[in-house]
């Protein structure tokens, strides 16, 4: 047999081809979908440290109008204790909840509380250095109590 007759055979042979393009195209079509569970993940944390932030304020506050005294340590556990039970289920060893009081707030006759919920994520592609691996949420909690003095917030 001649070799161009051999090269013209192995042309028009494609039983191999899908193999050959699975191969070529399999890698980059499960990168991308574990790309798209790596996105969901993130979604689904980010909206879990906000919601978390906002059952913070709501804590604060339901307890300032009770005139309950509240240390930060207090709201730390709180947030702690909500975040790894469900809806949330984030893992606590990736979780960091700050609580400061401020000195002056920004509104007149308020007691000003900032709560800081850092969370790292998980990594599907640890091979892929992914810029937002980590989700900071702050926000500000303003309280007055029903007699409309700044209460008994107390710092750590």
């Amino acid at each position: 047999m001649k070799i161009s007759t051999i090269l013209s055979h192995l042309r028009a042979d494609t039983s191999g081809a899908i193999a050959i393009e699975f191969a070529l195209l399999g890698p980059l079509l499960i990168t991308m979908m574990f790309g798209v569970f790596q996105v969901g993940l993130y979604m689904q944390n980010y909206n879990a440290v906000q919601s978390l932030g906002s059952d913070a304020g709501r804590f604060v506050m339901i307890e300032f109008q009770k005139d309950n005294d509240i240390a930060n340590q207090d709201i730390q556990s709180v947030v702690r204790g909500v975040a790894v039970n469900p809806p949330y289920l984030l893992d606590p060893n990736r979780l960091q909840v700050t609580t400061t009081t401020k000195g002056t707030s920004r509104i007149t006759g308020a007691k000003e509380v900032s709560v800081r919920i850092d969370y790292i994520l998980n990594d599907f592609l640890p091979f892929v250095d992914l810029p937002l691996n980590t989700i900071s949420y702050t926000r500000p909690i303003f309280v007055v109590d029903a007699d409309g003095d700044t209460g008994d917030l107390i710092a750590p």
